[in-house]
């Protein structure tokens, strides 16, 4: 499949620029996860030591212990503080953009479902009553507007698109 550019904007940047705040909201549903079970952790009751009558000559395999969690949770907690601020400038951004797209538009109404809700596809098909194949019309039309517009281009241009920080989950 061929990729449309207008004014050397390409519809994949557009779309990669839109999709900011929903990859922002699902680091950030990543760390609200790695939070609670860092919780979960740190409530677990402690395991059973066994009783032994003489010292052994190897230290304890696990000396971390609740600090260790308390110290972690205290990091995801900063992390999830930070991400928060991050969604907050992403959603800005991504409304910028809309903005662009007239008022009241199906186009314009399909794009927020799209990135501003981060609705699927089948749940936006239902809300706005129209067949998949529509709503892709509108979609790309609504792509096509923003592609169109100089103040997207010079936007888009300026700002290099990195991929979204995708985090390792602590085991």
């Amino acid at each position: 499949m061929s990729e449309q550019t207008t004014g050397g904007i390409t519809r994949e940047a557009v779309k990669e620029y839109l999709q900011q705040y929903h990859a922002a909201r699902e680091a950030k549903r990543l760390l609200e996860r790695r939070h609670d079970d860092l919780v979960r952790e740190l409530k677990a009751p402690p395991m059973g030591s066994t009783y032994r009558t003489m010292p052994t000559s190897k230290p304890p395999a696990n000396t971390e212990g609740s600090v260790s969690v308390v110290f972690r949770l205290a990091e995801v907690e900063q992390r999830i503080d930070d991400q928060r601020e991050a969604m907050g400038k992403a959603v800005l951004n991504v409304m910028d953009m809309i903005d662009l797209l007239p008022m009241g538009s199906t186009e314009r109404t399909v794009v927020e479902m799209r990135h501003i809700d981060c609705k699927k596809w089948e749940r936006i098909c239902k809300e706005v009553h129209m067949s998949r194949s529509r709503v892709n019309d509108y979609y790309n039309a609504g792509l096509e507007i923003i592609m169109a517009n100089k103040r997207a281009r010079k936007l888009l241009s300026l700002i290099h698109i990195s991929e979204p920080t995708r985090l390792d989950v602590i085991s």
